[in-house]
């Protein structure tokens, strides 16, 4: 009898650990199952664009197409017509900076971040004449896949001039660029 208690209570563990192992296997089906979609999904997104040349006179309404393209993981940005597309959805953070050397009348230029046409984000640089001037703004915006993201200009008073690629004291010199990247995706 003893002998029979025994070899239940063996049967029973053995069951058991045959249960957990069955559940660790579903288990890790479940996480490559994961893993394979995270994979899937290349959510490394990140540009650096700059204008070559220097814009003169620009009207309102322009979008800003800056050519000269350091980096572009995930192809995303486009340097013929200026526009980010989003690859995957997700957080993305977005940075712009523009540079107007001084000029000898009044002059303004406004410029605004547009997502799919509507305005997320507004940089000016405003009433100078006599040195140059440099504006910077990021902001973090949601992007669904497929959304459009450009830098445009909205306002200009007076003659302008953004400055674009440089090269003094031996250095490159990104005076107007327009950045962004992937924060998380969804």
């Amino acid at each position: 009898m003893a002998e029979s208690s025994r070899t239940t209570s063996l049967e029973h563990q053995m069951n058991s650990m045959m249960a957990e192992i069955v559940k660790l296997q579903r288990d890790v089906v479940d996480l490559n199952k994961e893993i394979a979609s995270m994979k899937s999904k290349d959510q490394s997104v990140a540009f650096f664009s700059y204008l070559t040349d220097n814009i003169v006179d620009p009207s309102a309404g322009t979008r800003v197409t800056f050519r000269g393209v350091d980096v572009n993981t995930g192809s995303a940005y486009d340097a013929t017509t200026g526009v980010f597309t989003a690859p995957v959805p997700g957080v993305y953070s977005f940075a712009f900076t523009a540079s107007v050397p001084p000029e000898t009348s009044d002059h303004d230029i406004h410029f605004v971040l547009k997502k799919n046409g509507r305005q997320e984000m507004y940089v000016f640089l405003d009433g100078h004449t006599q040195f140059w001037l440099q504006r910077s703004s990021n902001t973090v915006v949601h992007l669904n896949k497929g959304d459009t993201v450009w830098m445009e200009i909205q306002w200009v008073k007076g003659s302008n001039t953004v400055a674009g690629h440089g090269n003094f004291d031996g250095g490159d010199q990104y005076h107007t660029h327009f950045s962004g990247f992937l924060i998380h995706g969804d």
